[in-house]
């Protein structure tokens, strides 16, 4: 199938896992399931993302973009294998990742992981889970120059529904932001369950007001 790959551990570098029936389409961000298109954390988190961003040129989220698509491989490689090529652009933001592998006692079990919420019927790539000082923690990495909380509180919290459905404990959620100037941060937030809701059920809503209108 062009375009797809399976989901599951490893999903983003194109890699086929057991779960066969959810894929991922690059082009376009797109998850299906058995067919069924279904909404991912960033589309339901668009509401909030226009909020942010909607006065910033589209250039500069492009390029902001790449740079993040391109870290996150970068680090992907480096956990995965050992090591990386990487590009003198987005170096600093390696070296960060690297210091904070050096800094804190990390075991992952899941990297780039790609599931779906069987109820609440939405998908989304995890960047890291695993043990960060002997913790269950979800992490999501960020290369973006600031941090809105809102934002990643949502989008954690989503990527935190994915784990408890499938009965993965998540005890710490870490936003690990990248820096220009090759430092990190890891910063904590908090578990939310009524910031996720409303966005589901706001994406609910257009979902049926366009039905309508289509009908």
């Amino acid at each position: 199938l062009p375009g797809a790959v399976g989901a599951g551990d490893g999903a983003g570098s194109g890699a086929v896992c057991l779960m066969a029936t959810l894929l991922f389409f690059d082009q376009g961000h797109k998850y299906t399931l058995d067919g069924e298109e279904l909404p991912s954390v960033s589309e339901l988190c668009r509401f909030l993302s226009r909020e942010i961003y909607g006065d910033v040129a589209q250039w500069r989220l492009d390029n902001a973009a790449d740079r993040g698509t391109a870290v996150h491989k970068a680090c992907e490689s480096l956990d995965k294998f050992g090591s990386v090529d990487v590009q003198d652009a987005i170096l600093p933001y390696l070296q960060a990742y690297l210091k904070f592998r050096r800094e804190r006692a990390v075991e992952w079990r899941k990297i780039e992981y790609a599931s779906h919420h069987p109820e609440r019927r939405y998908a989304g790539t995890i960047d890291r889970y695993g043990l960060v000082d002997g913790v269950c923690s979800l992490v999501d990495i960020k290369t973006s120059y600031t941090i809105h909380s809102p934002l990643c509180a949502a989008q954690l919290n989503l990527y935190r529904w994915l784990l408890d459905a499938q009965g993965l404990p998540v005890d710490k959620l870490f936003i690990l932001h990248l820096k220009k100037d090759g430092t990190y941060k890891l910063q904590p937030f908090d578990r939310d369950d009524a910031l996720p809701e409303a966005l589901l059920t706001l994406h609910s809503a257009l979902k049926k007001k366009a039905r309508k209108r289509n009908a």
